[in-house]
């Protein structure tokens, strides 16, 4: 309990000191802190008890906070282009386990009109990029395109994990346009990014560990490996267990 609370205060501490240096135009303290992010949402999460730690879903989902900390401090190590291109690639492989995860804990497909919106959201922001992109156009393209799988997807897992689809969305939407559009402005840039994105990471958080919670409260039995989500045969060696302490 204490290491859970430990880590929720770090998190907390490290977010609203990131979003004041955005809020301030302190850069340096917003770099900083940018690369915190990630580790104190991880160390959150893995500090809850229950994980099904040999589930594929939990890996792929970890494989994506691995990436997403890679494409947060990619900006900070490489300058211009190379450290925008490392960014998105680190992100594209981020939003790809995400999507792996999301699609092992999915067991219906995303509605049409889901998908549609995303598409239609997707090809008017490749519209506004499209001249400004250059050389880079392919690279946008892919990660839209995975992007929109990733957002539509998410509505299949909880209400939670769709919300965050849609800000994870949102927040890259306004980093390709502030990248690529000559008539993109808007005060405050950076902080509404970065607010939409931590509350997008926040929710994909909350919501997988909510279904994870709830599918193994639903049958009360050991999580499978591939999903996390529990198989509804008992495991005989818990049974002599069953007074002791909850693992981590």
């Amino acid at each position: 309990m204490r290491a859970l609370r430990a880590w929720d205060v770090a998190f907390a501490v490290v977010v609203a000191v990131h979003l004041g240096a955005q809020a301030v135009d302190s850069r340096v303290l917003a770099d900083g802190t940018q690369v915190l992010l990630v580790p104190a949402l991880a160390g959150a999460v893995w500090s809850r008890s229950g994980l099904p730690h040999r589930s594929a879903a939990l890996r792929a989902y970890a494989g994506g906070l691995v990436f997403s900390w890679i494409g947060d401090a990619a900006p900070r190590v490489l300058d211009g282009d190379g450290g925008f291109v490392a960014m998105v690639s680190a992100f594209l492989v981020a939003q790809m386990c995400f999507l792996a995860a999301f699609l092992l804990l999915s067991d219906r497909r995303p509605s049409i009109g889901v998908i549609v919106a995303y598409l239609a959201g997707f090809v008017g922001l490749f519209a506004a990029c499209a001249t400004g992109a250059g050389a880079l156009l392919p690279l946008v393209a892919v990660y839209g395109i995975v992007l929109v799988a990733v957002a539509a997807t998410a509505t299949t897992v909880s209400r939670k994990v769709g919300l965050g689809g849609v800000l994870f969305f949102f927040s890259d939407s306004l980093i390709a346009l502030e990248s690529f559009s000559s008539w993109y402005e808007t005060p405050l840039h950076d902080l509404l990014v970065m607010t939409t994105y931590i509350a997008a990471q926040i929710l994909f958080a909350a919501g997988l560990l909510g279904r994870w919670r709830a599918d193994q409260h639903a049958t009360g039995s050991q999580p499978s490996p591939a999903t996390g989500a529990s198989s509804g045969r008992p495991d005989p060696s818990r049974r002599s267990s069953s007074s002791g302490s909850s693992t981590g």
